[in-house]
């Protein structure tokens, strides 16, 4: 299947800015596309209007809120086919899949931590919603020897950005993962690296050697694309007709 390029495009066209989510929607919907593409369930559901994804979603539980980069589940009632793509984008009735992305693109060691954190609440709090919603999380890290932030007047340079790659890598493994519809943790996870010195937009590009996770890697983007479609399968199946909901 190969890493997701046209969040690479995205990037190499528009670049990275920390205060905006162009970049996680980016990622968000190739990650959509890829999904099914390549799982033939969710594919045959998507294509008869009966999966659809959303973006910055706010998934609910009690009083708690917890805003998701991307959501995937049944539509509302009445929901007909797209004919526009592949998959309608539109608010779900019913959250099955949620899936948080998160970025380390500079001072690596102190940001990983906070966004480690994140990924353990995100599973948490999607967990809390649903035993069976499938709970994902990416983490994107950046393997450029130096780093051009819009919000400082200088880039920041990076000591062994190797090293860093690994340490960040290394803590995403740390991230709980769950087996089944028990336990705590998320039910897929992977790690994306790239190379972006952000002055450069064009010469950017995924790096695919270690420490980078690579192919038969747990971390790597197959893996991870094929994890969630092997949970949605054995989590979501209902008969043919039927109408999808009140899943818990």
């Amino acid at each position: 299947m190969g890493l997701p390029r046209v969040f690479l495009e995205h990037l190499r066209s528009e670049g990275y800015h920390p205060r905006s989510n162009k970049h996680s929607n980016a990622l968000a919907i190739a990650i959509a596309d890829d999904l099914v593409a390549n799982c033939p369930l969710m594919q045959s559901r998507a294509s008869a209007g009966r999966l659809v994804f959303d973006l910055n979603f706010n998934l609910m539980h009690q009083t708690s809120t917890w805003n998701v980069d991307l959501v995937l589940g049944a539509p509302p009632p009445g929901t007909v086919a797209p004919t526009d793509r592949r998959i309608h984008m539109m608010r779900p009735s019913t959250v099955q899949v949620a899936i948080e992305i998160k970025s380390v693109m500079t001072e690596h060691r102190k940001a990983v931590k906070n966004r480690k954190r994140d990924l353990e609440a995100h599973h948490e709090h999607t967990h809390n919603y649903s035993r069976r919603a499938i709970a994902g999380g990416v983490m994107v890290v950046n393997a450029a020897p130096s780093f051009k932030s819009p919000l400082r007047r200088e880039a920041t340079r990076h000591n062994d950005p190797s090293a860093l790659v690994d340490h960040c890598v290394n803590e995403m493994r740390n991230v709980a993962v769950r087996s089944g519809q028990s336990g705590h943790g998320l039910d897929a996870s992977t790690a994306l690296v790239l190379s972006m010195d952000n002055v450069d937009f064009e010469s950017t590009t995924f790096v695919e050697a270690a420490p980078a996770p690579t192919v038969g890697d747990p971390l790597h983007y197959d893996s991870f694309i094929q994890r969630v479609c092997d949970s949605y399968g054995s989590r979501f199946t209902y008969p043919v007709g039927a109408v999808p909901g009140g899943w818990s």
